[in-house]
C-alpha cells in the first residue's frame, strides 16, 4: 500500500504533465479499439450482403463465345437447356441442384405494385441459397411436376407491398395470379424484391423460348481449386478448375463451344469467394494492427520521457532513499508502478470511449439497408488482448527510467542540482 500511496501522491502533484502523457496512451488504445471495430463491421457486411449461400455452392453461367466452333462465329450468346441442365446434375460431384430462369416482372396485390425479379426454381435452390423460410412452405418437387401456380416471396417484396399479410392469399405477377405458399428471409442484398416460382411454371409462362440462364448446385468432393497463372498468363486467364473444365467438355458438343473457350461458361464457387473475402479481410486487419500498435508505441514513447523526467526531478530523493537503506527492487516497483498505471488508467479511458463509440454507430444503424456495414463492435478477446498490451506498454515505457533509477548513486544524488 505503501509504494501505491507514493505512485498516486507523485501522480497528483503533476496533473497537467500526466493528463497529456495519458492522452497519447488513450488516444492510442483509441484508434485500435475503432479501427478493429470498424474493419469487423466491414467484414460483417460483407458477409452479409453476400448473404448464407452454402460454403460448397457452386454458380454456372452461360456466356459469350470468344472461339468459333465448327464454322460458327464467335460472339455467340449461349444458353442452357433442359437437355444440357439434365446432363448436370447426374453427375457424381453433385449433392444438390438448381436449373435457374430469371426474368422480371410487375408484381401486384389490390392496389399495391412493385416490380420485382421472377425466379424460376426447382425444390433444392432453397438447400443452396439456405432460403430460410419465416412462415409457409418452399417450392417442393410436386410444385415443379405439376406446373403449381404457387409462389414464395422474401421480405423486401412484401416490405415494398405495405407488409401486409400474403401468406394464403393470391397475388398477380404480370397478369397471371399466383397462390403465396410461403415468406422467407432476404437473401443477398443485391437480389432486390424478388419471387420464387417453381421452373416449369416459369418456363411456361414467362421463358417460352426455354432459355435457362444458370445453374446453381452444391458439390461434393468436386476439385474447385484453379490452378496459378504461368509467367505468360494475366491473373484472369489462369486455367480452368478441373471441374469447370469437366463441365466445359460436357457441354460443349451440345452447346456448340470450344471446349478451351474462357467465355463460354462463367463458373463461379462460393468458396472461392469467401477465400477472397477473407483474404482482403486479414490484409484489413494486418494493417489495422500496424497502425494501432504504431501510435500506442508513440503513446509509450511520451510516457517513458516523462518518467525519464520524474527520475531526474527525484534524483536526489531517490539517493536519500538508497542510502538510509532503501532496496532497489522498491525503486524499481515505484517508477515502473507509475507508468503502468497512467498507461492502464488513460489506456482504458480510451478503450471504453473507443467500445462506446462503436456500440453507438451500431445501435443507429438500420437494421437492413444496402450500405456493407454491420455491427461494428469489438469482441471480448480484442478487449482482452488490448489490455494485455496496455501492461506490455507500460511495463516497457516505465523499464528505462526504473533501471536508471536504480542506478543512481547516493553521493552522487546528494550532490545533484536539478
Amino acid at each position: 500500500m505503501g509504494i501505491l500511496s507514493e505512485i498516486w501522491s507523485s501522480i497528483s502533484q503533476n496533473r497537467f504533465r500526466t493528463a497529456m502523457t495519458g492522452f497519447a496512451v488513450a488516444w492510442g488504445i483509441f484508434i485500435l479499439v475503432v479501427l478493429l471495430g470498424a474493419s469487423n463491421g466491414l467484414q460483417n457486411g460483407i458477409q452479409d450482403t453476400y448473404g448464407s449461400k452454402a460454403s460448397n455452392a457452386v454458380e454456372v453461367n452461360a456466356g459469350w463465345t470468344q472461339l468459333a466452333y465448327k464454322g460458327l462465329p464467335k460472339d455467340r450468346q449461349l444458353f442452357f437447356t433442359l437437355r444440357d441442365v439434365n446432363m448436370v446434375r447426374v453427375l457424381p460431384e453433385i449433392e444438390y441442384f438448381s436449373a435457374v430462369v430469371q426474368t422480371g416482372g410487375t408484381l401486384n396485390y389490390g392496389t399495391a405494385y412493385t416490380t420485382v425479379r421472377v425466379l424460376g426454381v426447382e425444390a433444392e435452390y432453397q438447400q443452396i441459397l439456405r432460403k430460410h423460410v419465416e412462415a409457409g412452405r418452399f417450392l417442393n418437387a410436386n410444385d415443379d411436376t405439376e406446373r403449381n401456380k404457387v409462389c414464395v416471396l422474401d421480405q423486401r417484396t412484401i416490405e415494398e407491398l405495405g407488409n401486409q399479410d400474403l401468406l394464403g392469399k393470391y397475388i398477380h405477377v404480370g397478369d397471371v395470379p399466383f397462390l403465396v405458399v410461403g415468406i422467407c428471409a432476404n437473401g443477398d442484398r443485391w437480389e432486390g424484391a424478388s419471387v420464387h416460382i417453381p421452373l416449369s411454371t416459369c418456363m411456361a409462362i414467362f421463358a417460352t423460348d426455354r432459355h435457362i440462364n444458370k445453374m446453381v448446385m452444391t458439390t461434393i468432393g468436386a476439385d474447385l481449386k484453379q490452378p496459378k497463372a504461368s509467367s505468360r498468363q494475366r491473373p484472369w486467364e489462369r486455367p480452368p478448375s478441373p471441374f469447370e473444365q469437366k463441365l466445359r467438355d460436357i457441354l460443349s458438343p451440345f452447346m456448340q463451344f470450344d471446349p478451351s473457350d474462357d467465355g463460354a461458361l462463367w463458373v463461379r464457387s462460393q468458396s472461392e469467394r469467401v477465400e477472397e473475402t477473407n483474404g482482403v479481410m486479414n490484409a484489413i486487419r494486418l494493417f489495422v494492427l500496424i497502425i494501432g500498435i504504431c501510435t500506442l508505441i508513440s503513446g509509450a514513447v511520451g510516457v517513458s520521457n516523462i518518467m525519464l523526467v520524474s527520475v531526474r526531478e527525484r534524483t536526489k530523493e531517490f539517493g536519500i532513499r538508497k542510502a538510509i537503506g532503501a532496496p532497489p527492487r522498491v525503486i524499481l516497483l515505484t517508477v515502473v508502478g507509475e507508468s503502468v498505471l497512467i498507461t492502464a488508467l488513460f489506456g482504458y479511458i480510451g478503450m471504453f470511449v473507443g467500445i462506446g463509440i462503436m456500440e453507438f454507430i451500431n445501435s443507429i444503424l438500420p437494421p437492413d439497408g444496402d450500405f456493407p456495414f454491420r455491427n461494428p463492435t469489438v469482441d471480448i478477446p480484442v478487449v482482452s488482448i488490448a489490455t494485455f498490451i496496455l501492461i506490455i506498454v507500460g511495463v516497457v515505457a516505465g523499464a528505462i527510467p526504473a533501471v536508471r533509477a536504480m542506478r543512481i548513486k547516493p553521493i552522487e544524488a546528494l550532490n545533484y542540482e536539478k
